[in-house]
């Protein structure tokens, strides 16, 4: 959404984009990538951006930057130029070209060198009957830096949300990344984060995948600094008609660079999930790790999960790589057991499913974090 102060680069970027939209369609099933999500029924053009509801928590150090997007870009404007759009593409498809043209909020976060933020920085987002949410977050950590930051998705009625994140950890940086999509349970929300790993920096991802009609969130990391590290931790859980489809990339460009990625989900009503995983080790990226495992369990006939890894090895010299993907459902016996002590066969269920969470449960570092999502899985088993 233009700002009477808004700078000629965001306003080029704009026009760029909203040619680019009038020319693109909608992501297809016959594109390998979204074959097992349909988008029919979606009217990108029946949402209407207006002024987005976007609440900041959190204190900072002198020098760093925290605040909205568009703020940011009218108060520093060669310094988000200098990063805004550089990790992903706009021009995709009609979604990510329209997020583009209807910007409309967002966060900009810059730590300056040697700079460690020590409180998690906090970001709300919530969407409303009709609105359409064109969302962009940019994190840039320079080198020795570390911070947290956590994004949350929340809303009522339909809406559409469409938001990028960019994440650029520099030299020996650390950041820490939470998301929790919680997002209306009429609610369209396709999320697209991207990662880019300076020397010897860290960049954890953890995420929470609840709610939503329909949710495609994609995360593909370029592990490009040598001896950088990438790890993707994700909980998911969906019931009634849920759709969530995701998407988890470690792409290694650098040597001696390490990932994993760790996803588990819970299945109800007749709901659909995807999970994809893709490791890759590029050619010349030598001496590099990647490892998945991806785990679904369904407590219903009805619900489909859909698992599916990947490993793509371009180079001979390889530290290790491995992937693992199961989904099954409850153990009949173990309930049996659990209600035979005087449970009943709701708490038996509760009891073993986050007995299968716990192993990604436990590794989430913000404790905020890990307590909501273990709130909302409840909530999604017990409903």
């Amino acid at each position: 959404m233009p700002t009477a102060t808004e700078p000629a680069f965001l306003e080029g970027r704009r026009q760029q984009a909203s040619q680019l939209a009038a020319t693109l369609s909608l992501p297809a099933k016959t594109d390998e990538a979204w074959r097992r999500t349909s988008l029919e029924g979606l009217d990108v053009d029946a949402y209407k951006p207006g002024t987005l509801k976007v609440t900041l928590k959190g204190d900072v150090p002198e020098g760093v930057i925290f605040t909205d997007i568009l703020t940011a870009a009218s108060s520093n404007p060669d310094l988000v130029a200098k990063y805004l759009g550089t990790q992903f593409d706009m021009g995709q498809n009609k979604l990510t070209a329209a997020q583009a043209a209807h910007l409309n909020g967002g966060l900009f976060l810059y730590v300056p060198r040697n700079v460690v933020v020590t409180e998690p920085l906090q970001v709300l987002y919530e969407g409303a009957e009709g609105e359409a949410q064109y969302l962009h977050t940019v994190v840039v950590a320079e080198e020795n830096s570390q911070v947290t930051i956590l994004e949350r998705y929340e809303g009522t009625g339909e809406y559409l949300s469409v938001a990028v994140v960019e994440v650029l950890p520099q030299a020996n940086a650390k950041v820490r990344y939470g998301y929790l999509q919680n997002h209306a349970e009429d609610a369209w929300a396709f999320l697209v984060r991207r990662g880019l790993t300076g020397r010897d920096s860290t960049l954890e991802w953890v995420g929470g995948e609840f709610g939503g009609g329909l949710v495609r969130s994609e995360l593909v990391n370029n592990v490009a600094g040598v001896g950088s590290e990438s790890t993707i931790k994700v909980v998911y859980g969906a019931t009634a008609n849920q759709h969530i489809d995701l998407v988890a990339s470690e792409v290694h460009t650098g040597d001696n660079s390490r990932s994993d990625i760790l996803g588990r989900g819970v299945l109800s009503g007749r709901a659909h999930t995807v999970f994809r995983g893709n490791g890759q080790i590029k050619y010349h990226a030598r001496n590099c790790s990647t490892y998945q495992r991806q785990q679904a369990l369904v407590l219903s006939p009805a619900c489909r999960a859909d698992a599916i890894p990947a490993l793509i090895i371009d180079e001979n010299e390889v530290a290790g790589a491995g992937h693992a993907a199961t989904v099954g459902k409850l153990d009949e016996e173990q309930l049996f057991y659990l209600m035979a002590r005087g449970l009943s066969r709701k708490q038996a269920i509760n009891m073993l499913v986050m007995a299968f969470l716990s192993p990604v449960l436990d590794q989430i570092p913000v404790e905020e974090l890990r307590t909501e999502m273990t709130s909302l899985m409840g909530e999604k088993v017990n409903g």
